[in-house]
C-alpha cells in the first residue's frame, strides 16, 4: 500500500509511528527490526522515503509507504524545496503519533515540516554527522554555518528529542547551542540482529590466505585510501592475503573515487572489487580481518555486523568506533589518516598464530552480543516513542 491508498484519519493516525529516511536501503538493511519492534509494541508503523529499490520490499512486509523525494546529495534548490513540501505533505496526510527521522537532513527537513505534524512527538537519529562536518573542502564551508543555524531553528520548532550514536556528537550539538543536553539520548548505533549475523558453523581452511575486507562507500572518509596504501605497503614487506572490497562510489560526496579510479580497482589483480554487495551476512562469515579506517562516524552498522559474524577488526580510534573493538582482544585501533599504521596493525594480527586470531573471533562475537544486540537498541528506541 503506499500513501495514495492510505485512508485520511486522525483516528487511524493517533497510534501511527512514521519513519523517515532519504533511501529505503537504509530502512530495510538498518532499520526493519525496529519497524517489526514497533508493530509488535501497539504501533501502527508506516515509513516514508524515496523508492529507489526496497520500497516493495517494506511493503511486503505490512508497512504503508510514503514516496518522498528526498536525496542525501542533492543541492539543487527547487528539489529540495519539492521534497520539503512533500514531507510536509505527508505529515499533515498520516497525522503520526510519533516521527522518527533518520540522518542529518531528514532530521533537518523533518523538523522545518514539523508544525504539519500538529502534536507529533519528533525524534530525530544523528547517525552520522556527514561530509559537513568530515571534509573541509570551500563548498562544505560555506554551506556548513547557514545549515547549522537553519538546524538550530528548525529543532526548536519541532521541539525534537535527539538519538546519538556517540557521545562525541552528542557533546559538539550542545557545544553549537543547537539543543540542550536534556533533550538528547545516546544509543550506541541500530544494532545488529545476531541471530542472522553469526560465525561460519566451521573456520576457514587454514591453509587459505588471509581474507581482509573493506566495507563502505568509496569516499576518502572511509579511510579507502588508506586501505589501499596501507596493503600495498604489506604485499611490499613480503605478506600474502587476499583484499576483497566492497562498496560503490558516492557521486553526490565531493571525495568520491572517480569512475577512473572505480575502473582501475575493478582491473586490479590486487584486490576483489564486489561493488555494492547485497549478503553481507555471508561475506562477513567468509573473512578474516575487517578493515575500515573511517574519519568520523556514528557508530558503524558494518564493524556491528562484522563483529557479530566473529571478524577481527581493524579501525580507527574514535568514539563512533570505540567499545566496537577492544584494542588487542578482537583486533585493533589505529590513528586516523594513517596508512603505516593500518598496515603495522594487520602485519601484527597475520603474524599472530591461529590459536590467537581464534581468540580473538570469539571476542568479536561476545562484544556483538554483550553491547550491541539489537533488542536492546530498539528497547531503548521504542522507550522514546511513550508520551
Amino acid at each position: 500500500m503506499t500513501s495514495r491508498d492510505a485512508p485520511y484519519s486522525a483516528k487511524l493516525g493517533s497510534n501511527t509511528a512514521l519513519l523517515v529516511a532519504n533511501t529505503d536501503w537504509y530502512l530495510f538493511n538498518f532499520r526493519l527490526n525496529l519497524l517489526k519492534a514497533a508493530e509488535h509494541n501497539g504501533w501502527r508503523v508506516q515509513f516514508a522515503a524515496p523508492d529507489t529499490g526496497y520500497f516493495a520490499r517494506l511493503q511486503s512486509q505490512g508497512y504503508t509507504g510514503h514516496v518522498v523525494p528526498l536525496a542525501s546529495s542533492s543541492l539543487n534548490p527547487w528539489h529540495e524545496l519539492k521534497a520539503l513540501i512533500a514531507l510536509a505533505h505527508t505529515f499533515r496526510r498520516t497525522r503520526p503519533a510519533v516521527i522518527h527521522l533518520f540522518t542529518l537532513k531528514c532530521v533537518l527537513y523533518g523538523c522545518l515540516a514539523a508544525p504539519f505534524a500538529r502534536r507529533a512527538r519528533i525524534i530525530g537519529a544523528i547517525t552520522g554527522m556527514g561530509h559537513l562536518f568530515t571534509t573541509h573542502s570551500w563548498r562544505t564551508r560555506l554551506l556548513k554555518t547557514p545549515v547549522l543555524v537553519a538546524l538550530k531553528l528548525a529543532l526548536k520548532i519541532a521541539d525534537a528529542h535527539l538519538i546519538f550514536q556517540n557521545s562525541a556528537d552528542r557533546d559538539e550539538f550542545v557545544e553549537h547551542r543547537l539543543i540542550l543536553f536534556e533533550r538528547t539520548t545516546v544509543i550506541r548505533g541500530s544494532g545488529v540482529d545476531c541471530d542472522r549475523f553469526e560465525p561460519a558453523p566451521k573456520p576457514r581452511d587454514n591453509h587459505k590466505r588471509p581474507r581482509l575486507l573493506f566495507c563502505g562507500r568509496l569516499i576518502e572518509e572511509k579511510g579507502i585510501r588508506e586501505y589501499l596504501e596501507a596493503t600495498q605497503m604489506l604485499r611490499d614487506n613480503g605478506y600474502v592475503f587476499e583484499s576483497q572490497i566492497a562498496g560503490a562510489p558516492y557521486p553526490g560526496n565531493p571525495s568520491s573515487l572517480s569512475e577512473n579510479e572505480v575502473e582501475r580497482l575493478a582491473e586490479s589483480n590486487e584486490h576483489s572489487f564486489l561493488g555494492h554487495h547485497e549478503d553481507m551476512a555471508t561475506l562477513f562469515k567468509e573473512t578474516d580481518i575487517v578493515v575500515l579506517p573511517t574519519y568520523r562516524e556514528g557508530t558503524p552498522k558494518a564493524l556491528l555486523e562484522a563483529a557479530a559474524c566473529g571478524c577481527i577488526i581493524v579501525t580507527t580510534d574514535i568514539p563512533g568506533c570505540q567499545g566496537i573493538v577492544d584494542h588487542g582482544q578482537n583486533g585493533a585501533l589505529v590513528e586516523p589518516r594513517n596508512a603505516g599504521a593500518i598496515a603495522s596493525a594487520l602485519e601484527k594480527i597475520l603474524s599472530s598464530t591461529l590459536e590467537e586470531r581464534q581468540a580473538m573471533r570469539k571476542c568479536s562475537r561476545a562484544i556483538a552480543i554483550e553491547r550491541f544486540s539489537d533488542h536492546e537498541v530498539n528497547r531503548k528506541t521504542l522507550d522514546l516513542y511513550a508520551p
